[in-house]
């Protein structure tokens, strides 16, 4: 099967979508989608992505846009590993976690809508410093409750669904000065995170255009 994914180096959902390849060692050919360059809106992806964002990925010349759908064909189509765990109050508290970056967070500091809060950087970051503290506080309770003792990443000893929403959004928090000190079980997820193959495989420097 030929997989193809549309993407911006930087943009946390496609991150999402090559760290899972990465996790599950899936070979595809990757294809920049220049946000800043206004790329998105080109009829040629927009026939593939309606919406005009990215990640979009292409299996077979099948298009699968939004990260959390493409991220479960992947895990429906490549089982092995598995990014999500076999029981299944344990598999509901990986999604709930997911989610809570996927939609408490994200679409919050979105580049459309950040743009739309202000035309000025600096109130531009305001605003997504704000959305994201208050998020990964949300995420950092939620650890605390419910991550496994002596667990290296955020619901167990192995990357997983919960870890590739959560490490690009520490990635974000960093870019709009949010300093990850104060969330303590976050930020030694992130330290171990980055020492891994699958983080280095699918990091945003990894793809960073030299002109960037």
């Amino acid at each position: 099967m030929k997989i193809t994914l549309y993407h911006y180096w930087r943009s946390s959902a496609s991150w999402r979508v090559r760290f899972a390849l990465a996790i599950k060692n899936i070979a595809y050919e990757s294809i920049a989608v220049n946000l800043l360059a206004n790329e998105e809106k080109r009829p040629d992806f927009l026939s593939k992505s309606p919406t005009g964002y990215v990640p979009c990925l292409l299996a077979d010349g099948q298009a699968i846009g939004e990260s959390v759908a493409i991220i479960e064909w992947l895990e429906e189509n490549f089982p092995s590993p598995a990014l999500l765990p076999s029981d299944s109050l344990a598999r509901a508290r990986t999604r709930q976690f997911a989610e809570m970056v996927n939609s408490g967070i994200q679409p919050l500091v979105n580049l459309d809508i950040v743009r739309k809060v202000s035309s000025e950087p600096a109130e531009q970051m305001k605003w997504s410093a704000h959305w994201i503290r208050k998020g990964l506080g949300a995420c950092e309770n939620f650890l605390a409750l419910h991550r496994p003792d002596g667990a290296k990443f955020c619901l167990g000893n192995e990357l997983g669904l919960a870890d590739i929403f959560l490490i690009p959004q520490c990635y974000s928090a960093g870019r709009n000065e949010v300093n990850l000190a104060d969330f303590p079980i976050i930020a030694s997820i992130y330290e171990v995170a980055k020492k891994t193959e699958a983080y280095q495989k699918s990091c945003p420097e990894t793809f960073e255009p030299k002109s960037a």
